[in-house]
């Protein structure tokens, strides 16, 4: 394989380090609105006493847990001095990558230091993507990881998992506060961690389960309850928002096979080959490996639940890349002991390049301009009397914590029509008729300094820019689709010149 024998952890640490560190400065795109408005935004307002918070943070369906973490790091900078638009950027995520570093390095010793599942780990493409990403899946997926690399498998082919180990139980309270979309994986291991404990099933409850949920739990629900000024279970608001009220489809809505058709292969890229190859393998002789049967069960859950669920994301799948690429590993390891040194080089070169394309062209070209734009902004707001519009479709970019100037923004909004039927959200509504939002939005106040919006909507709105100039065009993607276009646009406000005395007029 690629990696020389006998490494040491501290080698294997650093090696994993050295790969997370570097897709922070790699990962250069936008891909999300999450990524900073449910995170970046929420700590910048925490610390620095302005900025945005979404509808969601109106209606107590997000924790503070990460937010808070984040504004741990953002204070520090705060009291130092070195809250530089860089630093608040960029040191947030290379926490991630540490974060993830732990996470990767679990999973190697959960398949007992197996170079091939260093290797799938450190080349999935979708995961170096994400990983240095300030996005609530990427931290609920290192739980994911670290969890399972500790959790008591009975079955498992190593002996290194036959001891009971509790630990992972705060590591999943964590989770589904964080994000509650990996319950479902983690009530398949409840069942069966209590169906072949060692011990007593009600003394497990009794001295496991239930002081770790009312202590893990009574602790985040005091945090978040502190925050929002009310008593609030996120879990249980994001359940009903998302799932009773099915307000995430108001987002979009997909076909049922949608994660099997779309998301998953997206996901997995080349490696889909080897995870189709392990469930036909788990599925043909289900005895013969029973952890691969048992995780194999769990993914299979998670997708079939969610698939009831109309709004759909590819990043939804992700707490499943651990469980997936542990099942593999296990299936590449025995067939790579009886394969000739050419055919392992051949399988090696095909996942490195099918994982390389897809992580460059994603995380250094599509979708660069929403996040290139910032910095130019930040220069062209010169004073705090400047005032920024985003004519784009809800969240298209970060906002003060890529910005960090207390300066006027107004972007627009997407916040469902709760109890209005029939209205949409103002996102929708501008770009049904720009010119009359913005007769209304500006008729008895000034208009923005600058005006960013992408080049599809530059012909809809040439009187409202006709007091502006062309100060940059970005490059953003190369597949537009619908009001999100090929290129950024920013306009600067045309300031009316005073006239020169009559004297002085030629």
């Amino acid at each position: 394989m690629v990696l020389a024998k006998g490494l040491r952890p501290v080698q294997v640490v650093s090696f994993i380090l050295f790969v997370r560190i570097l897709s922070v400065f790699l990962v250069r795109t936008w891909y999300v609105p999450d990524e900073y408005w449910q995170t970046l935004e929420v700590a910048h307002k925490q610390v620095f006493h302005y900025g945005e918070l979404t509808w969601e943070w109106q209606r107590g369906i997000r924790s503070y847990l990460f937010p808070s973490v984040v504004a741990v790091l953002y204070s520090i900078l705060k009291v130092t001095g070195l809250d530089h638009p860089e630093a608040v950027i960029l040191l947030p995520r290379i926490l991630q990558a540490i974060l993830s570093t732990v996470a990767d390095y679990s999973f190697y010793k959960w398949t007992g230091g197996r170079k091939w599942a260093l290797f799938l780990i450190l080349t999935s493409w979708f995961w170096f993507y994400t990983s240095g990403r300030t996005l609530l899946q990427t931290t609920e997926t290192a739980l994911v990881a670290i969890a399972l690399s500790v959790f008591p498998f009975k079955s498992g082919k190593l002996g290194y998992y036959d001891k009971e180990n509790t630990s992972w139980i705060w590591l999943a309270v964590i989770a589904v506060f964080l994000r509650p979309t990996s319950a479902p994986l983690w009530a398949v291991l409840t069942i069966y961690n209590l169906l072949t404990t060692n011990q007593s099933k009600l003394q497990l409850l009794l001295r496991s389960y239930l002081p770790i949920g009312l202590i893990a739990g009574s602790a985040l629900v005091g945090l978040d309850t502190y925050f929002y000024g009310r008593v609030v279970i996120t879990p249980w608001e994001f359940f009903k928002f998302n799932v009773l009220y099915d307000i995430a489809s108001f987002y979009g809505k997909h076909p049922w096979h949608w994660y099997l058709s779309q998301g998953l292969p997206a996901v997995l890229g080349v490696n889909t080959v080897p995870v189709l190859w392990a469930a036909v393998n788990i599925v043909r002789r289900p005895r013969e490996n029973k952890t691969g049967a048992l995780l194999l069960f769990a993914a299979a859950l998670h997708i079939a639940l969610y698939s009831f669920i109309s709004h759909k994301e590819f990043r939804f799948v992700l707490p499943l890349l651990p469980i997936l690429l542990y099942l593999a590993q296990d299936a590449i390891v025995p067939w790579s002991r009886k394969a000739k040194r050419w055919q392992l080089y051949v399988v090696a070169a095909c996942m490195v390049v099918g994982n390389a394309v897809p992580a460059a062209y994603f995380g250094a070209v599509h979708q660069r301009g929403a996040l290139d734009v910032m910095p130019l902004l930040r220069d062209a707001a010169s004073t705090n009397r400047s005032s920024i519009a985003f004519l784009m479709p809800c969240h298209s970019t970060p906002l003060y914590s890529h910005i960090h100037k207390n300066i006027t923004t107004r972007y627009l909004h997407c916040e469902p029509p709760f109890n209005k039927p029939g209205e949409t959200y103002e996102s929708e509504a501008f770009f049904n008729n720009p010119l009359r939002w913005w007769r209304n939005e500006y008729s008895s106040r000034q208009t923005p300094t600058l005006v960013v919006l992408f080049d599809t909507l530059k012909g809809r709105v040439e009187n409202i820019l006709s007091g502006y100039r062309l100060l940059h065009e970005i490059p953003h993607t190369q597949f537009p689709e619908g009001e999100v276009g090929e290129n950024v646009l920013v306009y600067q406000k045309i300031e009316s010149q005073p006239k020169p005395p009559a004297d002085e007029v030629v």
